[in-house]
């Protein structure tokens, strides 16, 4: 149990492996049937309170985590802190399951995707099921984007192109106060000072290249792709809305 916690394992986590990989087809298929069986899943009686069952989930991971950390004495203030964009986004996306904050959600939609969406695709893992970090891992991006997802398409949750703007701005600003932290304290929150081992063994040019504009980078073309389901969904509901305007007025005519 120690192990688990001080998230030593024995499994070790190779990046694009079959459990990396398998993860990725996972997530996937859970947004493929969440978008297949959202008319099911809009007719589903208790679907409000299914995102307070998410809420709990993504508390609770980020409490037995952190509570992990603490009861094995392995917290560092200098690599543990929730300064991670993908952990801050996490308790906004909590706050937002629990209290349905349609407005809160238009911004903080935008960094399911930013944070989570390259961390899924180049995950930073030593090890696999057998550390609590890998759980946590999975559920604070995997699962943050399901449920990002599922607010947008089964709840109707709607995203407007014009929110992308102050959506950058707050990500541009939270990136340069932490990148500004990291060189007085020395740390490497949002790996804005050295990118991961593992990155740098897969694209070995990036070792002459400042951290920052491969971060911006990826972090541009996550951000650009995050606003593309909502645009599919509503088109789809625009196209819903007709169908269903035209079906009332013949069903007035006749």
């Amino acid at each position: 149990m120690y192990r688990f916690f001080s998230n030593v394992g024995n499994i070790k986590f190779e990046i694009f492996g079959p459990v990396h990989i398998a993860l990725i087809a996972l997530l996937l298929l859970g947004i493929f049937l969440i978008y297949f069986y959202r008319d099911r899943l809009r007719e589903y009686k208790h679907k409000e309170k299914l995102r307070y069952v998410m809420g709990a989930i993504l508390l609770l991971n980020m409490v037995i985590y952190y509570a992990g950390l603490f009861a094995t004495n392995t917290f560092n203030v200098y690599e543990d802190l929730p300064l991670h964009l993908c952990f801050v986004t996490n308790f906004f996306m909590i706050y937002v399951l629990f209290k349905g904050d349609k407005k809160l959600y238009k911004i903080v939609y935008f960094f399911t995707f930013i944070g989570p969406l390259p961390a899924v695709i180049w995950t930073d893992l030593k090890y696999a099921f057998d550390t609590c970090e890998f759980w946590q891992f999975v559920i604070c991006h995997h699962f943050m984007i399901l449920t990002s997802i599922y607010l947008l398409v089964v709840l109707k949750y709607k995203i407007e192109a014009k929110k992308m703007i102050p959506a950058f701005l707050i990500g541009v600003t939270y990136v340069s106060i932490v990148t500004y932290g990291n060189s007085i304290f020395h740390t490497n929150y949002i790996m804005s000072t050295s990118l991961p081992d593992t990155i740098l063994e897969i694209y070995p040019f990036l070792k002459h290249i400042p951290p920052l504009i491969p971060l911006y980078f990826v972090g541009i073309l996550a951000f650009l792709i995050s606003y593309l389901p909502a645009y599919i969904i509503n088109k789809l509901d625009e196209k819903e809305e007709v169908s269903e305007n035209v079906l009332d007025v013949n069903h007035k005519v006749a």
